[in-house]
């Protein structure tokens, strides 16, 4: 069987009523397309074959675009259901499991990340690293990756810098909505203030990070960004990544190394040339916590980074990438001075390279020398430690 998108169609499009005004915000022109089809082009190439649009304002506009496509329905709210409403309002339709979709957000992701990683979860939401999250508010994982809490925009505490927002992607059990649907059938009800919450409470609810390109059409300004970002990034083809540890495994882990004075660790020129040639992206990553304990400054830092790139350009390989966390605790420097998620074992910065370059993290490995920093925690991602019986095997 093929899987279900239940795609929320609805909105309004207030935010964008004086750059478009007479189409459902989803199908706001992007080039000569409607954004509501960029993601069903998305949902096609990565095996849906059955759509359940939910539809509201104008909802004929998104009907008549989509009548031939195959295997689709849409299901009209007559009043305003919210969210949660207009999913139990097309409840007798939704297969056992289904995702639902934000029409107004794109986030490209895996897909079968989310359903490898959710398929025995009642609701498993994609979650996006952001720096942003003033914006939006954020959500905090367990070891486990359940959800332990939803911190609200305007709430947020003073010590927090960044977070896993919510992606707009959710992979649901119907059989979880089901006392839902007996007591709130044809009434307003919000998925996420209302549904998520009891489902968190009851520890049913779980977030798995993800990386992807990510813009939310809503704005303006990422209205305006949205028009070239999405048809040139769904030209590209995903690649796997090489992410490789700097200190300890690029080079000789000296106490903060930076700067010209640094010595190249031999063994590993051969693992990266490995990947290089199998076309994988080569993406350092690298916790810079120096800057924060002003050890060394930003300068200091890139010239380190430079003279590691010149001295693997010499072998024939171009890095791709380079993601680096300023952050610690314990640091001196006011404004680094927070834990961070870019901070390995934390994923920050494996999530932030997949918005740059379009990574197929399922296939990715990351190479690192400390058990303690560079298992990334990521059910998805192969990490290996590199020691003297496993250089060869990788």
């Amino acid at each position: 069987m093929g899987k279900q998108a239940v795609i929320l169609s609805g909105g309004f499009g207030t935010r964008l009523s004086h750059v478009v005004s007479d189409v459902p915000k989803p199908m706001a022109p992007i080039k000569d397309r409607p954004f509501l089809e960029y993601i069903v082009l998305q949902l096609k190439k990565q095996g849906f074959d059955n759509y359940v649009f939910l539809t509201g304002y104008k909802s004929e506009v998104i009907e008549n675009y989509f009548k031939d496509l195959p295997n689709s329905k849409f299901i009209k709210e007559e009043t305003a259901l919210g969210t949660g409403g207009a999913i139990l309002n097309a409840y007798e339709f939704l297969n056992n499991e289904f995702y639902v979709i934000n029409g107004d957000t794109f986030f490209d992701i895996d897909f079968s990340l989310l359903q490898d990683f959710g398929q025995d979860k009642p609701c498993t939401l994609a979650l996006r690293y952001s720096d942003n999250i003033a914006r939006y508010g954020f959500a905090e994982i367990n070891d486990n990756f359940e959800i332990s809490s939803f911190t609200e925009k305007g709430k947020l505490p003073n010590n927090r810098i960044d977070g896993y927002i919510n992606g707009g992607i959710y992979y649901i059990k119907k059989s979880v909505l089901r006392r839902f649907f007996d007591k709130f059938s044809g009434q307003f009800i919000s998925l996420e203030t209302e549904i998520f919450p009891e489902l968190l409470n009851n520890k049913e609810l779980f977030g798995l990070p993800i990386g992807g390109c990510f813009i939310d059409i809503g704005i303006p300004d990422d209205y305006y960004k949205a028009q070239d970002l999405i048809p040139n990034w769904l030209k590209k083809e995903a690649k796997p990544a090489l992410f490789v540890d700097k200190d300890g495994t690029l080079i000789v882990n000296t106490e903060y190394p930076h700067g010209k004075d640094f010595q190249i660790i031999d063994s590993t020129i051969n693992i990266v040339k490995k990947y290089s040639e199998k076309n994988y992206y080569i993406i350092m990553v690298t916790n810079q916590a120096g800057i924060a304990k002003d050890k060394f400054n930003f300068a200091d830092m890139q010239e380190g980074f430079d003279g590691i790139k010149s001295f693997y350009k010499t072998q024939g390989i171009e890095f791709d990438d380079i993601e680096y966390c300023p952050y610690h605790k314990d640091g001196v420097i006011k404004e680094y001075s927070y834990d961070s998620l870019l901070r390995k074992p934390n994923p920050g910065m494996i999530l932030q390279a997949c918005e740059k370059l379009k990574i197929d993290l399922k296939n990715s490995i990351m190479v690192g020398d400390n058990p303690q920093i560079d298992n990334i925690k990521l059910p998805y991602l192969n990490s290996l430690i590199i020691t003297e019986k496993v250089k060869d095997l990788i």
